[in-house]
Protein backbone atom coordinates (compact mmCIF):
# COMPACT_ATOMS: atom_id res chain seq x y z
CA UNK A 1 0.00 0.00 0.00
CA UNK A 2 2.54 2.67 0.71
CA UNK A 3 5.10 1.92 -1.56
CA UNK A 4 3.14 2.18 -4.61
CA UNK A 5 2.29 5.94 -3.46
CA UNK A 6 5.52 7.24 -2.26
CA UNK A 7 8.89 7.75 -4.42
CA UNK A 8 12.10 6.02 -3.26
CA UNK A 9 13.76 8.60 -1.54
CA UNK A 10 9.98 8.72 0.62
CA UNK A 11 9.40 5.15 0.89
CA UNK A 12 7.78 4.82 4.25
CA UNK A 13 9.24 1.59 5.00
CA UNK A 14 12.64 2.82 3.84
CA UNK A 15 12.72 5.98 6.34
CA UNK A 16 11.41 3.53 9.09
CA UNK A 17 14.28 1.09 8.78
CA UNK A 18 16.46 4.26 8.57
CA UNK A 19 15.04 5.98 11.69
CA UNK A 20 15.39 2.76 13.43
CA UNK A 21 18.90 2.93 13.20
CA UNK A 22 19.10 6.69 14.69
CA UNK A 23 18.88 8.73 11.79
CA UNK A 24 16.48 11.56 13.15
CA UNK A 25 16.37 12.84 9.25
CA UNK A 26 14.35 9.93 8.17
CA UNK A 27 11.75 9.91 11.07
CA UNK A 28 11.30 14.15 10.68
CA UNK A 29 10.61 12.78 7.33
CA UNK A 30 8.08 10.59 7.95
CA UNK A 31 6.86 13.12 9.87
CA UNK A 32 6.27 15.63 7.48
CA UNK A 33 4.87 12.83 5.47
CA UNK A 34 2.06 11.62 7.56
CA UNK A 35 1.23 14.43 9.72
CA UNK A 36 -1.36 16.23 7.54
CA UNK A 37 -3.07 13.00 7.30
CA UNK A 38 -2.84 12.29 11.26
CA UNK A 39 -4.23 15.64 12.05
CA UNK A 40 -7.09 15.29 9.83
CA UNK A 41 -8.17 11.82 11.51
CA UNK A 42 -7.34 13.16 14.99
CA UNK A 43 -9.51 16.55 14.58
CA UNK A 44 -12.08 14.02 13.18
CA UNK A 45 -12.30 12.61 16.04
CA UNK A 46 -11.77 15.18 18.69
CA UNK A 47 -13.15 17.89 16.43
CA UNK A 48 -11.09 20.51 18.22
CA UNK A 49 -8.04 22.13 16.95
CA UNK A 50 -5.88 22.34 20.00
CA UNK A 51 -6.77 18.68 21.29
CA UNK A 52 -5.87 17.04 18.04
CA UNK A 53 -2.49 19.45 17.86
CA UNK A 54 -1.63 17.73 21.24
CA UNK A 55 -3.01 14.28 19.61
CA UNK A 56 -0.59 14.53 16.44
CA UNK A 57 2.45 15.60 18.86
CA UNK A 58 1.55 12.00 21.39
CA UNK A 59 1.29 10.26 18.08
CA UNK A 60 4.66 10.86 16.61
CA UNK A 61 6.24 10.50 20.24
CA UNK A 62 4.72 7.10 20.46
CA UNK A 63 5.43 6.02 17.02
CA UNK A 64 9.34 7.12 17.45
CA UNK A 65 9.27 4.92 20.85
CA UNK A 66 7.85 2.15 19.07
CA UNK A 67 9.51 1.43 16.09
CA UNK A 68 11.29 -1.40 17.44
CA UNK A 69 8.41 -3.09 17.28
CA UNK A 70 6.65 -2.08 13.63
CA UNK A 71 7.02 -5.25 11.72
CA UNK A 72 8.50 -4.58 8.19
CA UNK A 73 6.24 -4.61 5.45
CA UNK A 74 2.57 -4.52 7.05
CA UNK A 75 1.73 -1.11 5.78
CA UNK A 76 3.67 1.53 8.02
CA UNK A 77 0.69 3.94 7.50
CA UNK A 78 -1.88 1.80 8.38
CA UNK A 79 0.06 1.06 11.80
CA UNK A 80 0.44 4.80 11.93
CA UNK A 81 -2.61 5.43 11.30
CA UNK A 82 -3.92 2.64 13.79
CA UNK A 83 -1.64 4.69 16.55
CA UNK A 84 -3.01 8.29 15.81
CA UNK A 85 -6.95 6.86 16.26
CA UNK A 86 -6.34 5.05 19.47
CA UNK A 87 -4.58 8.13 20.75
CA UNK A 88 -7.31 10.17 19.70
CA UNK A 89 -9.84 8.55 21.11
CA UNK A 90 -8.01 8.01 24.60
CA UNK A 91 -7.89 12.09 24.42
CA UNK A 92 -11.73 12.13 23.42
CA UNK A 93 -12.55 9.72 26.67
CA UNK A 94 -10.56 12.15 28.64
CA UNK A 95 -11.77 14.73 27.63
CA UNK A 96 -15.17 14.04 27.05
CA UNK A 97 -15.89 14.08 30.52
CA UNK A 98 -14.44 18.08 30.50
CA UNK A 99 -16.53 19.30 28.20
CA UNK A 100 -19.30 18.59 24.91
CA UNK A 101 -17.92 18.58 21.26
CA UNK A 102 -18.30 20.76 18.96
CA UNK A 103 -17.62 20.60 15.20
CA UNK A 104 -15.15 22.90 14.22
CA UNK A 105 -15.06 24.04 10.02
CA UNK A 106 -12.26 21.92 8.83
CA UNK A 107 -14.25 18.65 9.86
CA UNK A 108 -16.72 18.92 7.49
CA UNK A 109 -15.40 20.95 4.49
CA UNK A 110 -14.96 17.78 2.30
CA UNK A 111 -18.78 16.77 3.25
CA UNK A 112 -20.34 20.46 2.59
CA UNK A 113 -17.80 20.31 -0.56
CA UNK A 114 -19.99 17.17 -1.90
CA UNK A 115 -23.68 18.24 -1.20
CA UNK A 116 -24.76 19.78 -4.05
CA UNK A 117 -24.83 23.64 -3.54
CA UNK A 118 -27.71 25.11 -2.57
CA UNK A 119 -29.04 28.49 -4.43
CA UNK A 120 -28.58 30.65 -0.93
CA UNK A 121 -26.10 30.86 2.36
CA UNK A 122 -29.48 30.27 4.40
CA UNK A 123 -30.19 26.88 2.66
CA UNK A 124 -26.23 25.89 2.52
CA UNK A 125 -26.06 26.56 6.48
CA UNK A 126 -29.28 25.13 7.18
CA UNK A 127 -28.34 21.96 5.43
CA UNK A 128 -24.51 21.71 6.89
CA UNK A 129 -26.39 21.63 10.19
CA UNK A 130 -28.58 18.87 9.40
CA UNK A 131 -25.49 17.00 8.55
CA UNK A 132 -23.68 17.77 11.91
CA UNK A 133 -26.74 16.73 13.89
CA UNK A 134 -26.69 13.20 11.76
CA UNK A 135 -22.98 12.48 11.93
CA UNK A 136 -23.05 13.40 16.09
CA UNK A 137 -26.22 10.73 15.69
CA UNK A 138 -23.87 7.73 14.69
CA UNK A 139 -22.42 5.46 16.58
CA UNK A 140 -18.63 6.06 17.16
CA UNK A 141 -17.11 3.29 14.99
CA UNK A 142 -20.21 4.50 11.68
CA UNK A 143 -18.98 8.25 12.46
CA UNK A 144 -15.42 7.12 12.10
CA UNK A 145 -15.62 5.22 9.15
CA UNK A 146 -17.56 7.45 7.63
CA UNK A 147 -14.96 10.42 7.73
CA UNK A 148 -11.90 8.27 7.31
CA UNK A 149 -13.81 7.98 3.69
CA UNK A 150 -15.19 10.98 2.95
CA UNK A 151 -12.91 13.38 4.91
CA UNK A 152 -9.81 11.43 4.65
CA UNK A 153 -10.46 9.45 1.16
CA UNK A 154 -9.17 6.39 2.00
CA UNK A 155 -10.39 2.91 0.67
CA UNK A 156 -12.55 0.55 2.73
CA UNK A 157 -9.25 -1.94 2.46
CA UNK A 158 -7.30 1.20 4.44
CA UNK A 159 -10.07 2.00 6.75
CA UNK A 160 -10.17 -1.44 7.69
CA UNK A 161 -6.69 -2.13 8.27
CA UNK A 162 -6.26 2.06 10.35
CA UNK A 163 -9.46 0.56 12.69
CA UNK A 164 -8.08 -3.05 13.09
CA UNK A 165 -11.58 -4.64 10.99
CA UNK A 166 -12.86 -6.76 8.76
CA UNK A 167 -13.33 -4.49 5.40
CA UNK A 168 -16.81 -6.39 5.17
CA UNK A 169 -17.39 -4.86 8.89
CA UNK A 170 -16.27 -1.74 7.60
CA UNK A 171 -18.00 -1.42 4.29
CA UNK A 172 -21.26 -2.70 6.40
CA UNK A 173 -20.34 0.62 8.95
CA UNK A 174 -20.27 2.38 6.21
CA UNK A 175 -23.51 1.28 4.80
CA UNK A 176 -25.65 1.90 8.10
CA UNK A 177 -23.72 5.23 8.34
CA UNK A 178 -25.37 6.38 4.94
CA UNK A 179 -28.60 5.11 5.75
CA UNK A 180 -28.86 6.75 9.32
CA UNK A 181 -27.85 10.05 8.09
CA UNK A 182 -30.23 9.80 5.09
CA UNK A 183 -32.96 8.68 7.31
CA UNK A 184 -32.35 11.61 9.68
CA UNK A 185 -32.34 14.40 7.33
CA UNK A 186 -35.46 13.47 5.46
CA UNK A 187 -37.09 13.16 8.68
CA UNK A 188 -36.07 16.67 9.61
CA UNK A 189 -36.49 18.15 6.02
CA UNK A 190 -40.56 16.51 6.17
CA UNK A 191 -40.61 18.01 9.74
CA UNK A 192 -39.42 21.81 8.88
CA UNK A 193 -35.94 21.08 10.56
CA UNK A 194 -37.31 18.80 13.73
CA UNK A 195 -36.05 15.27 13.37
Amino acid sequence: MDQERFPDHEDPEVLCRRARRGDRDSFNRLVRLFQPKVFKLVLSILRHREDALDAVQETFMKVYSGLDSYQEGKGFEAWLMRIAKNVAIDHYRYQHSKRRWSWEKESLSLVESSLASPANDHAQKEMRHLVEKALSRLADKQRLVFLLRYLQGYSFEEIAAIMGLATGTVKSLHFKALEKMKLFIKESLETGGQP
